[in-house]
């Protein structure tokens, strides 16, 4: 049970992920990469967290 919901999680992850992907392609007219977009978010993410403690 457990794996069928970590793969159903990571399938609707991917797909927003991906989502994200492609806007921000479009937006840059550049081809970026899945990986790239993940680890733009993570820094973003610290980013702004670090910032409140």
């Amino acid at each position: 049970m457990k794996r069928f919901i970590t793969v159903r999680m990571w399938e609707e992850t991917k797909d927003k992920l991906e989502q994200v992907r492609i806007d921000k392609s479009m937006k840059e007219k550049k081809m970026i990469s899945l990986a790239q977009v993940i680890d733009e978010l993570v820094d973003e993410y610290l980013n702004k967290n670090s910032k409140g403690t």
